[in-house]
């Protein structure tokens, strides 16, 4: 490859290129899967105005492809500016860096990477799966998550007289390189349980209905007649073979969260059938009684999404976007504009990262979904709700606005445990117009100094990599703000250089007068049912804890530690998705405690920073996640038939939110808060369970 300034290499990234993406091509993709030069990268790209047409964005692929090979696919299109795109290595070189910043305004990479072939662009269009033999009704369901137990009880329609049928009108498993199961039906005919899909490409989908029997070729076996094929002696499904046949790893646990997520949401006891004899009170026992709501219907269809277990053994959560644009309008494919008047998809993950002012590639991409399927133009009305997230007490955001009078630096701990895993990330946010002469700096425990460096070309050949931790430059964001990224390489023992643990110093220099910076860290403990060894980084004010924190860790109140005075912010930790405000199709939800009315301590509170878009000042509503500081959780089932179990988060509240949502009007909201600190953190106060 030539050297930059060259003719044929630009000096720098295109502007396009987000901030991991750049971090990925300077580190030669290390710490992400191994592939090569004719395997995939998978993006999530949001072209100009100008250039979001089909026809433009096919041009787009053909100068990619005329300029040293670079191979594109793109994923369907749905008439916006954003596609997601699979690419070779040799999209992001040589001449073809000069094409980008013509075609397109932010592209983003989706970690973590799994090899896939890529033959060539392919004209891909999204189809529609409303057919006439599975109908569709006038409220469709969607969950994005990890766990759908197609064959438990509270999913299966209680029709008698016509077989098992399931609930679950379609899973898509977006796990890579998943191949159809041959099978033979209880006629002895071959069959294939799960197809490719032709619009997406990648993962397996897995129908409800059965393509009808007597075909000459391998005809597809449906969900509900794979359930009875796998059915006890006693007339019920078999439920480990019929997961372990079906290749869902994910359900071999006892429990997932996909499993909880979807049961509170789509279940037939509800979430206020058991909390007590009835909603409000928490005395046991639960009533257990079947609801009559839309959401829990025999009529109302469930479209799930299987998020692949690559991407749930990363944390952090940036690979979301692509994953979750794909998954929407797979959601989206099963709706019948002359059926479907409304379609809720219910979202339980999200970043800590982000500009947490609306803008995030993925929270714009959720609004411009929102604002297209408004229920006009023969399209359904979406609705889409998102969990506030769990990182109140968390210790991972950083706030700091400078005083006249006040010193022009400040600094504060990064807490990196031992044996870590995984890369760690943090970002610094800041005003665009404040950001000249600002100096972000990195110190290791030893006092290695990191200064902001702009990450570097890649070069043919390179050398093994020996970089262990680093400071971007600021990357514009936007009109208005600029971002510093911070990485730290995982802290295990390997064959080559241990990155030093411990306590990280963050450095923030030369801050202007009334100058304004926010910190993230990336989230980094393993999900649910995900053995990683990864391990949670923190901030920590050390000068703080010094001088403040004998003195306020005797005020407690409403489950929490005094900490005023501090840098680490409590406020401002929403979902790094869930700040937008400009659009009433998009629903946050935090969580609170039954048995005093008060957030849950861990559930993430606002304000949003500060943008060109309206502020979101705190979840839209609360919904119960714990019962009384003792018993937390709220029940709701596992990965067999009849099991019970407690999952703690804002993940919970989120699916009763949409229940809700899913049976409109709103129900009225009671302990409606009165200042703007109970605002932060409980919007416009709390819901009864649905």
């Amino acid at each position: 490859m030539p050297e930059p300034n060259s003719k044929s290499e630009p000096a720098s990234y295109p502007k396009c290129f987000g901030p991991y993406l750049r971090y990925a091509i300077s580190a030669n993709f290390r710490n992400f899967e191994f592939f090569d030069l004719q395997s995939a990268l998978f993006f999530l790209v949001e072209f100009h105005e100008e250039t979001a047409s089909r026809a433009k964005q096919k041009e787009f692929v053909n100068e990619i492809g005329n300029h040293h090979g670079g191979v594109v696919d793109l994923g369907p299109s749905d008439d916006t500016r954003y596609a997601t795109m699979f690419g070779t290595k040799l999209a992001l070189a040589g001449e073809a860096l000069e094409v980008w910043d013509r075609y397109v305004s932010r592209v983003e990479l989706s970690l973590p990477l799994k090899p896939t072939p890529v033959v060539g662009a392919v004209e891909r269009t999204r189809k529609s799966r409303a057919n006439g033999d599975d109908p569709v009704g006038s409220v469709l369901l969607g969950v994005i998550d990890d766990g759908c137990p197609f064959a438990a009880a509270q999913f299966l329609k209680s029709t008698s007289g016509v077989g098992v049928k399931t609930r679950v009108r379609a899973i898509w498993d977006q796990n890579f390189g998943r191949q159809p199961i041959d099978v033979n039906d209880k006629n002895g005919q071959a069959c294939k349980f799960g197809e490719f899909l032709t619009d997406f490409a990648y993962g397996l989908e897995f129908r409800r209905a059965s393509d009808p029997p007597g075909a000459a070729s391998a005809r597809q076996m449906g969900l509900s007649e794979w359930i009875e094929l796998h059915m006890t002696p006693q007339g019920t499904p078999d439920e480990d073979s019929c997961y372990a046949d079906a290749g869902f790893p994910c359900l071999a646990h006892h429990a997932s969260h996909g499993a909880h997520v979807m049961d509170l949401f789509a279940g037939r006891v509800p979430a206020s059938s058991r909390i007590g004899p009835f909603a409000g009170d928490r005395r046991d026992p639960p009533n257990w009684k079947v609801s009559d709501d839309e959401a829990g219907k025999d009529e109302t269809d469930v479209v799930f999404v299987q998020f692949p277990t690559h991407c749930l053994r990363d944390a952090t959560g940036v690979w979301l976007k692509s994953y979750v644009y794909d998954a929407i309008q797979y959601i989206l494919s099963h709706a019948d504009p002359k059926k479907t008047d409304l379609v809720v998809i219910n979202l339980s993950y999200g970043p800590t990262t982000g500009p947490h002012n609306g803008l995030a590639e993925l929270e714009t991409l959720l609004t411009t979904f929102v604002e297209k399927y408004d229920h006009t133009k023969g399209m359904p009305e979406l609705r889409i709700v998102i969990a506030a997230g769990n990182s109140y007490l968390l210790q991972d955001h950083v706030a700091f606005c400078r005083s006249s009078g006040e010193p022009d630096h400040v600094e504060w701990t990064w807490r990196l445990p031992p044996d870590n895993t995984t890369l760690c990330f943090a970002e610094v946010w800041m005003k665009t117009a404040h950001v000249s002469g600002v100096d972000v700096n990195l110190i290791s425990p030893s006092g290695v100094r990191y200064v902001p460096t702009p990450p570097p070309l890649p070069v043919p050949n390179p050398l093994p990599p020996t970089i262990q931790a680093g400071v971007d430059t600021p990357i514009p964001w936007g009109s208005e703000d600029s971002m510093w990224r911070l990485q730290v390489e995982p802290t295990i023992a390997t064959a080559g250089l241990v990155v030093e643990h411990g306590d990280w110093t963050i450095e923030v220099r030369n801050i202007p007068e009334n100058a304004e910076f926010h910190a993230y860290v990336a989230r980094t403990d393993p999900n649910m049912n995900m053995r990683t060894g990864a391990k949670r980084s923190y901030f920590v004010d050390a000068k703080w804890e010094k001088a403040r924190s004998a003195e306020a860790k005797c005020k407690y109140d409403n489950g929490e530690f005094d900490n005023s005075g501090s840098l680490i912010d409590r406020y401002g930790t929403l979902n790094g998705i869930a700040t937008a405000k400009d659009h009433d199709g998009v629903h946050v939800a935090g969580g609170y405690i039954i048995s005093n009315r008060r957030k849950s301590r861990y559930s993430s509170a606002g304000p949003a920073r500060p943008g060109p878009l309206a502020r979101r000042y705190g979840p839209d509503f609360l919904l119960p996640c714990d019962e009384s500081y003792a018993l937390r959780g709220i029940r709701a089932g596992g990965n067999r038939n009849g099991a019970v179990v407690r999952l703690t988060g804002t993940s919970a509240a989120a699916p009763q939110l949409a229940r809700h949502v899913a049976d409109p009007p709103l129900p009225p909201a009671h302990d409606v808060p009165g200042t703007p600190s109970e605002q932060y953190k409980r919007g416009g106060g709390n819901f009864e369970p649905p």
